[in-house]
């Protein structure tokens, strides 16, 4: 299963009171395939969203509307209101009337809890939100411009900053940002699938940061060995001159310890000079044993 679909399964297995029934299935009228005077129609690839339709139709406006399943590849359900009458009872009581535009009407949307109802609503007839192991995107496909901004408008209180793209003859409502989708999210009652978001989130940032360590790592452990080599190259020139005896005792040392230590850091070479020296103070003789050699080469 995908992730949306994990996400509606689990909204569908939400039981409320009336008055929030309504406010969801006000959401799912609003932005299914169809909503007119002359057509009521959800189709969807979601069995629980379909019977989560027509659920609700029957427990809101004692309506119960046809399901059809179909689909060759991808299974495909069209749930339909076949009565005008049927359709009519619907359209006025959300205060409709024939050949006036559909517009997002918030006076349904005062009761507690009555966003996050009509928001699950919403998700469940026209929603997708990408699996968080791949990418962060939640869209709702609207098929009106004004429709898509009112619904925009509705969420920017809640500091949900969606953006809207052409998709086809649709308008896609959208967010990428993580946060925004965790909260919408919660708000629409899939706790369950927020959790798994955000355990993908701390995953992805976990293996992120090892990811940088390890490269950083690596880079140091190839810089490191390309420093070595250099050095072990130009002391290896003066040793087949016969050269290296006549440096100063100090710098003697140091370029035989890294003679005989060709893979070892500095910080380990400078723990087997005979004074214990730093870090810095091998690497202060190292450097002018390097000046010495390159002056002659």
């Amino acid at each position: 299963m995908s992730f949306t679909n994990d996400v509606k399964t689990e909204l569908c297995g939400i039981r409320q009171g009336a008055a929030l029934n309504l406010a969801e299935c006000y959401g799912m009228l609003l932005f299914c395939k169809v909503f007119s005077f002359n057509e009521i129609k959800l189709q969807t690839g979601s069995k629980a969203s379909a019977e989560r339709f027509a659920y609700l139709l029957r427990t809101s406006f004692d309506i119960f509307p046809e399901i059809i399943e179909g689909g060759n590849k991808k299974p495909c359900y069209r749930v339909k209101v076949v009565s005008l009458a049927d359709i009519k009872k619907i359209m006025y009581h959300f205060g409709y009337k024939p050949n006036t535009k559909i517009t997002l009407e918030q006076k349904f949307l005062k009761t507690e809890g009555s966003l996050g109802a009509f928001l699950r609503g919403a998700f469940l007839s026209c929603g997708l939100v990408s699996d968080p192991n791949k990418e962060y995107r939640m869209d709702f496909s609207v098929k009106f411009e004004t429709l898509a901004n009112e619904f925009k408008e509705l969420f920017a209180d809640k500091y949900i900053n969606f953006k809207i793209t052409n998709r086809g003859r649709d308008y896609v409502v959208y967010t990428k940002k993580s946060e925004e989708i965790e909260d919408l999210l919660t708000l629409m009652g899939a706790g369950g699938e927020t959790l798994n978001l955000i355990n993908v989130k701390i995953y992805k940032s976990l293996r992120n940061k090892s990811n940088r360590i390890n490269n950083f790592e690596t880079s140091n452990i190839v810089k490191t060995a390309n420093t070595a080599y250099i050095q072990r190259t130009a002391i290896e020139k003066w040793e087949k001159n016969g050269k290296l005896k006549t440096l100063p005792e100090d710098l003697y040392e140091v370029a035989i310890l890294r003679l005989e230590n060709p893979d070892l850091s500095l910080s380990a070479l400078s723990k087997l000079s005979k004074t214990k020296l730093t870090r810095s103070g091998f690497n202060h003789r190292m450097t002018k044993l390097m000046e010495i050699i390159n002056k002659e080469v």
